[in-house]
C-alpha cells in the first residue's frame, strides 16, 4: 500500500522539485525597480555564487541612448571567492578588434573600443567609483572616479598602478571569427571603494564600446556617429554617457 501510495505522489514530488528549481534560477537573474528623476526604472541584479560562474542570461547589451538592446552579443560571467572577484567575458560579433592600437595601461584607450565595469562598494549609488577597462590588446586601466555628478558636475581621475594593483587579467583574439575573449581577476580589497559598506552588496554596471566603420588612421576615436556605447544596465542618457551612477545594477555575493 505504501509502495502505490508513492508512486501515486512521484508524479507530483518530481514537479514540486522543478520549480523548487526553476525558482533557484530565477532568483539569480532579478531586477529591482528604483525611482530616478521621478521615472521608475528597472535595474538589473546579478548574483554570484563560489561554487560555479554565473553567467549574464541575456546576451544583447543595451544603447546607452535610448536603452535599446544592441545586435551584438556580449557573454559575461562571474564568480569569486573570499579574495577575489573573477570575470570571463566574450565580446562577439567585433570584426575591427584589430583595429585598436592601444597598447599601454592607463592610457586613453577608452577613445577605441573597451570592455569597462563601474563598480563601488554597497547598495547606495554614490559618487566615488572603481572604473576598470581592458581592449583587445590586453591594456588594463585602472582608476578611482570622484564625479558630482550630484552637484557641480566636476570629473576627477586617480590612476592606480597596474602592476601593484593586484589584477590579473589576460585577452585572447579570434579575428576570424569576429571575437575577442577576457579574463579578469580583480582583489575583493580593491573592490572596498570607496569604504567597505557590505561584504556582499555592490552597484556596479558594465559596458562595451563597438567600432561600426573601418578606420585607416591609428589614432581614430569612438564618437556618436561611429560607434556603439553598450550598457549592462543602460544610462538612458541623452548623449552616450556611461558616468551615471543612479543607473548601475547590482552585484550580489551569495
Amino acid at each position: 500500500m505504501k509502495k502505490l501510495i508513492l508512486l501515486l505522489l512521484l508524479p507530483f514530488l518530481i514537479q514540486s522539485c522543478q520549480e523548487v528549481k526553476k525558482q533557484e534560477i530565477t532568483n539569480k537573474t532579478k531586477s529591482k525597480t528604483l525611482q530616478i528623476d521621478t521615472m521608475d526604472i528597472e535595474l538589473p541584479v546579478l548574483i554570484i555564487n563560489k561554487k560555479e560562474y554565473t553567467t549574464i542570461k541575456d546576451l544583447h547589451f543595451k544603447h546607452s541612448v535610448g536603452g535599446k538592446p544592441i545586435k551584438e552579443e556580449t557573454l559575461v560571467m562571474m564568480k569569486y571567492d573570499d579574495d577575489y572577484l573573477e570575470i570571463k567575458f566574450e565580446c562577439r560579433n567585433n570584426p575591427r578588434l584589430d583595429q585598436n592600437y592601444y597598447t599601454e595601461d592607463n592610457s586613453t584607450m577608452y577613445n577605441q573600443e573597451v570592455f569597462e565595469l563601474f563598480i563601488s562598494n554597497g547598495d547606495k549609488s554614490v559618487e566615488n567609483y572603481l572604473e576598470i577597462e581592458i581592449n583587445p590588446n590586453n591594456a588594463l586601466f585602472l582608476g578611482k572616479i570622484m564625479n558630482n555628478y550630484k552637484s557641480d558636475k566636476k570629473h576627477n581621475l586617480e590612476f592606480l598602478d597596474t602592476k601593484t594593483a593586484g589584477v590579473t587579467h589576460s585577452v585572447e583574439k579570434d579575428s576570424e571569427n569576429d571575437i575577442w575573449k577576457g579574463y579578469l581577476r580583480l582583489p575583493i580589497k580593491l573592490l572596498q571603494y570607496p569604504e567597505s559598506v557590505s561584504k556582499n552588496t555592490f552597484r556596479l554596471n558594465i559596458y562595451r564600446i563597438i567600432s561600426n566603420e573601418n578606420h585607416d588612421d591609428p589614432n581614430w576615436s569612438n564618437n556618436a556617429t561611429n560607434s556603439t556605447y553598450a550598457c549592462w544596465s543602460s544610462t538612458m542618457a541623452k548623449t552616450p554617457q556611461f558616468h551615471a551612477p543612479d543607473y548601475f545594477g547590482f552585484l550580489i555575493l551569495e
